[in-house]
């Protein structure tokens, strides 16, 4: 795939959206500014930064107003549940209905073993009909745990507004049932990695309008030939993952700029 291929113009600059970072972390919401300069610069027009917890939300709000590149999320991470506050459905739920957003970082993560998986539902559940009941994009975190996403999404049906599943760890068989209930599939740096054959395929079955790009920053940094010498991802990495094995005819990427998101 070729800048000129896609723009018309040799060397031309892609446009991007980064749809899933974490711009409020501490180890770089310090260099925010030069993070959105530099973004905008590869061509990236808007960076989807996720909440992980109640604690981020008006870091994540603040950044959103700050810069109009960046569009928030909110949500509550499934590795965070033990900061929930007592009346943390109604701070998330005002939270959301008051601003153009989307939802997330929400999810289900079974890797520890010692994790409270009916709280993990719980949480998920009330998210995924916040996003239902609002008419707004989720952004889904999954690991280990995809047959009860796949259940709760067949009692469910299919979203009414599209959302994501981030980062996609999943196989290829899955990606047709993601697709099914109206998920587009988001692939971070881990797909440029040598090892992520699994990965890779999944990639090719995705469906050329499903396909999403991330940066996961400042996490999950690709596999690159100029790598950031402090190993910090940042969302202006986003254009080097079009570079990612997929054969065939060039496929179109979406952005959660394309999907509906109704102001309050």
């Amino acid at each position: 795939m070729t800048s000129e291929s896609l723009t018309g113009e040799p060397g031309g600059v892609l446009p991007y959206v980064d749809v899933h970072c974490h711009l409020h972390d501490f180890r770089i919401i310090n260099d925010i500014s030069g993070i959105v300069q530099r973004a905008e610069a590869a061509g990236v027009t808007h960076m989807v930064t996720c909440a992980t917890m109640e604690e981020n939300f008006a870091a994540t709000s603040a950044l959103a107003r700050q810069y109009p590149a960046i569009v928030p999320c909110y949500g509550i991470h499934p590795w965070f549940l033990e900061s929930l506050s007592a009346n943390w459905k109604q701070v998330l739920g005002d939270r959301v209905a008051s601003e153009a957003c989307g939802i997330g970082e929400t999810g289900l993560d079974f890797t520890d073993k010692q994790a409270d998986r009916d709280q993990q539902l719980a949480v998920f559940t009330f998210h995924l009909a916040l996003a239902r009941d609002l008419e707004r994009p989720i952004n889904i975190h999954i690991r280990k745990a995809w047959d009860p996403l796949v259940q709760m999404m067949k009692k469910a049906g299919p979203l009414k507004t599209p959302g994501m599943v981030h980062s996609f760890s999943g196989s290829a068989e899955l990606v047709k049932v993601m697709e099914r209930y109206n998920l587009y599939i988001s692939f971070s740096g881990s797909v440029t990695r040598p090892e992520a054959k699994k990965v890779v395929k999944a990639l090719n079955a995705v469906s050329r309008d499903r396909i999403l790009l991330e940066t996961d920053s400042p996490d999950i940094y690709p596999s690159v030939s100029d790598p950031d010498p402090h190993g910090l991802n940042e969302p202006k990495i986003s254009r080097p993952l079009h570079r990612s094995p997929r054969p065939g005819p060039v496929c179109r990427t979406r952005s959660l700029s394309e999907v509906s998101m109704p102001m309050p």
